[in-house]
């Protein structure tokens, strides 16, 4: 996984999903090419009033995961369970989205997440704006139990858990003190929901991390520096989306 990845449910995504270019896009797309970045400027208001999401919708032709009751979940499963640019919003487009592992900012010479804690199945997308000023990635990483998981988070928050960071590229990260956002993003209280906002050379961004037993999924947002994200969705409403149709699917 990434360390500055999107891609929730993997404890890799854990490590600031995009931020190193983490968990999606191409290896030349990181952070020193801040224009192909998302986000806003605080997780619960940097959104907009304008641009709303879609109701996320099943793969009819995908039997739905369920990670909990013992049976193995395919990568088809996983897949069909991600966000659409559709349900993203209004000029987002397909990115390219490529897993990495990456130390966590917080401890650069520490081992990546997803070699401490593999994850069992993981995957995730990348969904760019059309303008090229922004992008978001998700990701969705299941564990073999929820003890797993429950560790793989530990591990990742402990690498957010610092004000300056460093990505693999050895640019500096700025990460801000994390926000329980649970009640947005999972008003059922299946999961928790915590959210980081970070900033860096010529971007912002939001991460976005929820687990519930043995799945951790992740939201990245990232922006240039100076965009203009007020038409752009809320992230937090966008983690919600998300972390809807992982349920649904």
């Amino acid at each position: 996984m990434r360390s500055t990845r999107t891609a929730a449910a993997s404890a890799a995504l854990l490590t600031l999903t995009f931020l190193a270019g983490c968990g999606g896009g191409d290896d030349d797309k990181k952070s020193s090419d801040p224009e192909t970045t998302v986000v806003t400027e605080s997780p619960s208001t940097s959104a907009t009033s304008e641009a709303t999401t879609t109701s996320p919708t099943t793969d009819t032709s995908v039997s739905p995961m369920d990670p909990t009751d013992g049976a193995d979940v395919t990568q088809d499963q996983l897949d069909a369970a991600l966000l659409t640019p559709e349900e993203v919003g209004a000029d987002f487009v397909a990115g390219s989205y490529a897993d990495s592992d990456d130390p966590p900012p917080c401890d650069p010479s520490a081992t990546p997440l997803d070699q401490q804690v593999p994850p069992t199945v993981q995957g995730g997308v990348e969904i760019d704006h059309s303008s090229g000023q922004a992008a978001m990635q998700e990701e969705i990483s299941i564990y073999g139990s929820d003890d797993d998981a429950a560790n793989a988070l530990t591990l990742g928050t402990n690498g957010l858990a610092c004000s300056d960071g460093t990505l693999p590229d050895g640019s500096a990260v700025k990460i801000e003190a994390p926000q329980d956002v649970t009640a947005d993003v999972d008003p059922s209280g299946l999961g928790t929901s915590t959210a980081y906002s970070f900033s860096g050379d010529g971007y912002d961004g939001v991460l976005i991390i929820t687990i519930a037993h043995q799945v951790i999924l992740t939201t990245t947002f990232q922006s240039a520096t100076g965009a203009d994200t007020s038409t752009l969705p809320n992230p937090v409403d966008v983690a919600a989306t998300a972390w809807a149709k992982a349920l649904a699917n």
